[in-house]
């Protein structure tokens, strides 16, 4: 139910309170990495949208310690240390100009690691396309470099099956809208 939850959320304030389900669930769980796994995603996503750029610090601190917790009960998983990449990316947002360059780069080298430990997940090609689309092309990003790896995140997705009705199955949404911004800010303009 909480997944669904989460699924259908759109606020931050809607993230943070099924974020508050998952680590209930966590807390009744404490053997089983999901319900923590799911606390942090719904956290970092919450940032993400949220407008309070003050908050995000605090947030993003209870989405590390629970990202770190679901790590202990399952280490070298690629959704976890995604995960880890994607809170380190929501603390750029803080203060980009001074946390860009730092942040940016273990980000990107934990979202490299997730994809070494399973090249068949969308999620991460998903993520790093996100990535190199917002990043400037003088800092090694660009659009057309995030393109090539959200087109690879759709062939993922085109195959991918989670391994239950329980673990990560998000971000397809996510990929198709991103690759809508791909269609229209990469094609040249017409000259009439």
């Amino acid at each position: 139910k909480a997944i669904t939850e989460m699924d259908s959320a759109k606020t931050a304030e809607q993230f943070l309170t099924v974020a508050n389900k998952f680590e209930r669930i966590a807390l009744a769980e404490k053997n089983q990495w999901l319900p923590y796994y799911y606390s942090a995603l719904s956290r970092t996503t919450a940032t993400f949208i949220s407008q309070n750029t003050a908050e995000i610090d605090a947030i993003l601190d209870v989405a590390q310690k629970h990202i770190n917790v679901a790590d202990s009960l399952m280490p070298n998983n690629s959704e976890i240390v995604l995960m880890k990449g994607m809170i380190l990316g929501g603390r750029i947002m803080v203060d980009p100009m001074s946390r860009g360059m730092q942040f940016g780069m273990q980000s990107s080298m934990l979202t490299s690691q997730a994809m070494t430990l399973d090249p068949n997940n969308p999620r991460s090609y998903l993520m790093m396309g996100q990535s190199l689309f917002y990043t400037p092309e003088q800092f090694g990003g660009g659009k057309e470099k995030g393109c090539v790896q959200l087109q690879i995140a759709k062939e993922k997705f085109g195959i991918f099956i989670p391994a239950s009705s329980l673990h990560p199955n998000w971000g397809k949404e996510m990929m198709e809208e991103t690759l809508k911004q791909c269609l229209t800010e990469t094609q040249p303009e017409k000259q009439d």
